[in-house]
């Protein structure tokens, strides 16, 4: 484990590590990866063996069990799925993407820390065991179906059939796994479902949750297998054939535990649930409950918005096609009483993916800029966070200075919180006698 860089004033800093130090054993264990790092520096006292050039030497810490070394580690290597699925969204990638986005990962490290899903094929007895003595919990699992012939031509890779097993195992060594299901029309739903909701269940409450999504398709599905998407007929026929398997787990278990994802009421136009229904937003990252949340923040914080700003203001907020219509129906009339501020929603359809595409997280810069560049420049550009990665790139590379630049307009990337995101661009705005109250 290499450090790359060091907090100023961090133990690591203190003790006299420095970037390019190599992290060899702690207390004589050796150090594979990040989570050796981890469980073995949580002890209040240990024994570091570093390595410095040709030098190596000890180190003795004592600190707080909660605190961090400091240390900043160069990443690791993460381990890469081996699988075929027939619904899987990276092959539907155009090419000419940059390298990372055609990295399909396959890694419980990822799962723990990130909360990535894994598939639990090709791991091994070490790894599992591993998963258990550190107590790597909870976990992501893409299950898709629990049918063994079902699953293996689904996912065409390894060992698909242990799923059973390996859920046993772990949930015997006290894991808990947040479960998801691709719905692909045609293929894992009806009877197949339903056998997968149940079998899931046997292992409540270690499988905590069963997430099921639709299948994402995009326009570049050449060569691949033939799949149906998820239209509004189907989505509402889903929604009321398994709405009623959900009361049944809140009314025998108190959690809701089967959970769809937001797209499915979307399209469906079924009214997103109350907050209850979904537990405690296990798979808010998989966009179950995101839109819930969003809401539930903009009405508890809606009171904290100004009456009115000296300055006008005119706005607009990007967003895909699901989400539009929620946008214009219950928050863009509330920020509209604001008076002197404007605020309209800017529809993008994905051209870059496909228009069956239609999550705001997947919209590209060119698709902003074709869409907006269309209509009368607004004072401000608000864009959803989700559309950009850690380094500021949308899909398509495009970077947030390079669409204003064409745009000739500021852009500022939200939060999921629009009161505090506008608020924040009052502020930074200077606007003068704003009045706050109800």
């Amino acid at each position: 484990m290499k450090i790359i860089d060091i907090k100023k004033s961090s133990i690591g800093s203190k003790v006299g590590l420095l970037p390019g130090d190599v992290l060899k054993t702690i207390n004589h264990r050796p150090l594979r990866d990040l989570i050796d790092y981890r469980f073995y520096a949580s002890d209040e006292s240990f024994s570091l063996l570093v390595q410095r050039g040709e030098e190596t030497f000890e180190i003795n810490i004592e600190k707080h069990p909660d605190e961090d070394l400091g240390l900043e580690l160069e990443p690791i290597h993460y381990k890469s799925c081996k699988n075929n699925c027939v619904f899987c969204f990276i092959d539907q990638l155009p090419p000419g993407m940059r390298p990372p986005l055609y990295f399909k990962d396959e890694d419980y490290r990822l799962s723990f820390l990130q909360g990535t899903y894994i598939t639990l094929t090709g791991i091994s007895k070490e790894d599992l065991d591993r998963i258990i003595e550190f107590h790597l919990s909870p976990l992501f699992v893409s299950v898709h179906t629990t049918d063994p012939l079902l699953r293996s031509k689904l996912m065409r890779g390894q060992d698909v059939d242990e799923l059973m097993n390996r859920i046993e195992y772990l949930t015997q060594g006290n894991i808990e796994l947040h479960t998801q299901i691709v719905l692909c029309p045609g293929l894992n739903d009806g009877r197949h479902l339903e056998k997968t909701i149940k079998d899931l269940m046997m292992f409540y409450p270690h499988v905590r949750s069963v997430a099921i999504v639709p299948v994402g398709l995009t326009r570049h599905r050449k060569n691949l297998h033939h799949l149906q998407g998820v239209d509004s007929q189907y989505a509402r026929k889903f929604v009321n054939c398994f709405q009623p398997w959900q009361e049944v787990f809140r009314r025998t278990i108190g959690e809701t535990f089967l959970h769809f994802g937001d797209e499915f009421y979307l399209l469906a136009d079924i009214n997103i649930p109350e907050t209850m229904w979904y537990d405690d937003f296990p798979q808010i990252e998989n966009g179950v409950g995101m839109v819930r949340q969003l809401f539930n923040t903009f009405l508890e914080r809606k009171d904290e918005l100004p009456r009115e700003i000296e300055m006008p203001m005119k706005a607009t907020i990007v967003t895909g096609k699901l989400a539009s219509r929620l946008f214009e129906n219950q928050i863009i009339p509330t920020l509209n009483k604001i008076r002197n501020l404007h605020v309209r929603t800017a529809l993008i359809p994905n051209r870059f993916l496909g228009e069956s595409v239609t999550v705001s997280g997947l919209l590209t810069g060119v698709d902003i800029l074709e869409t907006v560049g269309e209509r009368e420049r607004d004072d401000v550009i608000l864009l959803p966070p989700n559309c950009l990665n850690d380094d500021g790139l949308f899909l398509d590379d495009m970077t947030v200075e390079e669409l204003a630049e064409k745009l000739h307009t500021r852009i500022c990337v939200g939060s999921y919180d629009i009161v505090e995101t506008l608020n924040d661009l009052f502020r930074q705005h200077k606007i003068r006698g704003a009045v706050y109250g109800t």
